[in-house]
């Protein structure tokens, strides 16, 4: 059974308010050739989801220090949102040459969308309710299926690269 390597971080949930405004502003970044999701990706002028810059510093601090990185090394970091309405999808792709990847769920559509795939046939579908947060190695492939229903689905997804790490506190004591 196909199971990449993953996990959900935590349940985070921002204000609707909040949200309505991401969405509204995301809706006036032109679709980059190719794709055909709403996304700051290639943006550098308007960036909606820039409103939750602290609480994504934070969270990708708690990210590192559970796994034990913020406290033994320095990284730093990217995001970006993704609006996907009826009929966008994302094919599968990875974040490579990044170390960690992750995906906020900020509203999603009943039908889960975002799956893991290993590009032969096999996928995984992890739970992906309102809020969670899923991270997973960058090189592990993923996509999104089409969106069939007229829920918007808003994501926030990034990439954490680790800069350098110091030894552990358990090597040093050998």
């Amino acid at each position: 059974m196909f199971i990449p390597p993953h996990w959900h971080h935590k349940n985070i949930k921002f204000p609707k308010e909040e949200i309505d405004i991401v969405i509204s502003k995301l809706k006036q970044v032109p679709i980059p050739s190719g794709n055909n999701c709403f996304t700051t990706f290639h943006s550098n002028s308007i960036r909606p989801e820039s409103i939750w810059y602290e609480n994504y510093s934070k969270i990708l601090e708690d990210i590192l220090s559970g796994i034990g990185i913020y406290q033994n090394g320095n990284y730093n970091y990217h995001y970006w949102s993704q609006l996907y309405i009826d009929g966008s999808s994302h094919e599968a792709h990875s974040h490579f040459p990044d170390d960690i990847s992750f995906v906020h769920f900020i509203q999603v559509p009943n039908e889960p969308l975002f799956r893991f795939t290993n590009t032969i046939g096999d996928y995984y579908i992890p739970h992906q309710f309102e809020g969670d947060i899923i991270c997973f190695p960058s090189w592990v492939w993923h996509e999104v299926i089409v969106n069939k229903s007229n829920t918007e689905r808003l994501i926030v997804s990034g990439n954490i690269n680790i800069t350098d790490m110091s030894p552990s506190p358990l090597e040093n004591s050998n």
